[in-house]
């Protein structure tokens, strides 16, 4: 009798395997939020050596989010096809190499071009990561698991603003990415020893019984299979068509909105707080605490999930950040209003906004089956991604118009309601544990 691979997987203890896999896709997920903003750390260096005026470095700022898009939707549905390990190695392969490039670049137009290139590589890891540990980690660590890897991004951000404040000052801005690009090159090796495919993948593929019996026996597993795939859900993989189609499309919407509110905070907070007085080196603070805080509430917000269910879950972390939206926007509106006040504001912000995010990312790894869980992720990240490239110019462009910081609060407000009447619209939700009966376990953990 065949075993369903899925109760296999969610039956193994948790040890040292489990751990080095999160390390490594950790660690992979790290360098991408580095590489990513690698050109904001050294767009001042550039931009003195270059000799160009701010606004010349917005195109190469463009095409790396334009190429992160595209590569977000493209590299998940590769990981469908070929698998989680091969699309992820290619990803970080890719983006290292590029990376490496980049620091020969002789103007605008190279930097820029290499830039998108670098981008598709970038966007390309997220959703094979998150895909990956997903189809690995026991049902009780899985919330955090994937929280853990999609926090490895702002802290992979926030390690790189460290290096590259000391790096590019000495050596200047082209060794930043031929270390950018020489470590995600040096974790390849180690990927290749030692990062699994998954199983549940590898069940849908004739002639694998013997390597899942394998990689489930270095996990502390003893079965031997034969091991049944996961039915089909999503009509041979189509992500937006059948019993999928209305959480795509609701997880579509919530993905836009989150990520324009998001990437609008991320890239103006600086901007904001300077204009209320703060010196730079405390604006920039001002960001580190932003995504320190969202950091900290992802991983309460991953504790509540199990509990409460994802929709309660979102809505509740949607409500807070709207809240704090608006309080941070009167604190920084008030005449003489202590600093730490108005950095308690960015904070509290922070971490209802990014909790949103990260909460996305888990609720798309439960609501897509494994036949096109890495394109379905893939798919609803990309088109966030084109709120955030809407959020880069939208948010400057409001900015700048009378009356401009009560307009940007407003368009975060309303993306954050957007997100929330997305979240509304899924219907493939994460149930609360008091909600789960017993024979509803199994339906459970193959949809996780």
């Amino acid at each position: 009798m065949s075993i369903p691979v899925q109760d296999a997987v969610d039956g193994l203890r948790t040890g040292g395997f489990h751990w080095r896999l999160l390390a490594i896709v950790g660690a992979i997920i790290l360098l991408d939020g580095f590489d990513i903003q690698l050109a904001a750390f050294a767009g001042p260096a550039i931009l003195a050596d270059w000799k160009l005026e701010p606004s010349a470095l917005a195109p190469a700022m463009a095409a790396a989010l334009v190429g992160m898009a595209i590569g977000t939707g493209v590299g998940g549905a590769l990981g469908d096809r070929i698998g989680r390990r091969p699309a992820l190695i290619a990803s970080v392969v890719w983006f290292g190499v590029v990376a490496m490039l980049t620091a020969l670049a002789e103007d605008v137009a190279q930097f820029a071009a290499l830039r998108f290139i670098t981008g598709l590589g970038l966007g390309a890891a997220v959703p094979n990561a998150t895909a990956l540990v997903a189809e690995w980690m026991p049902p009780k660590l899985r919330n955090y698991a994937v929280t853990l890897v999609i926090v490895a991004v702002p802290c992979g951000g926030m390690i790189g603003a460290g290096l590259a404040s000391w790096l590019i000052p000495t050596f200047g801005w082209h060794a930043a990415f031929a270390l950018g690009g020489a470590l995600p090159l040096l974790l390849a090796l180690v990927m290749l020893a030692g990062l699994p495919e998954s199983p549940i993948f590898l069940a849908r593929k004739q002639g694998t019984n013997d390597r899942i019996a394998r990689m489930l026996a270095k996990a502390g597993g003893q079965q031997a299979g034969p091991f049944a795939a996961p039915e089909i859900e999503a009509g041979g993989g189509r992500v937006y068509s059948g019993p999928l189609a209305r959480s795509a499309i609701g997880l579509a919407v919530a993905f836009f909105a989150s990520m324009l509110a998001l990437y609008a905070c991320l890239s103006w907070i600086p901007v904001l707080l300077s204009r209320a007085g703060f010196a730079m080196d405390s604006a920039i603070r001002g960001a580190m605490i932003f995504n320190l805080c969202g950091v900290l509430a992802s991983f309460v917000a991953a504790w509540a999930t199990p509990r409460l269910g994802s929709r309660r879950t979102l809505i509740c972390a949607a409500a807070i950040a709207l809240l704090a939206t608006i309080g941070w926007a009167w604190l920084i509106a008030a005449p003489d209003m202590p600093h730490g006040w108005i950095l308690a504001g960015v904070g509290a912000t922070g971490a209802g906004v990014l909790a949103l995010q990260v909460m996305l990312y888990g609720l798309a790894a439960h609501v897509f089956p494994v036949e096109c869980r890495a394109a379905g992720i893939g798919y609803s990240a990309s088109i966030g991604r084109l709120g955030a490239i809407s959020s880069a110019f939208g948010a400057g462009i409001v900015l700048g118009l009378p009356g401009g910081a009560g307009l940007f609060f407003g368009m975060i407000g309303v993306a954050i309601v957007g997100t929330a009447l997305g979240v509304i619209l899924v219907d493939r939700h994460v149930p609360a544990s008091r909600e789960i009966a017993p024979n509803d376990n199994e339906m459970v953990g193959r949809n996780a």
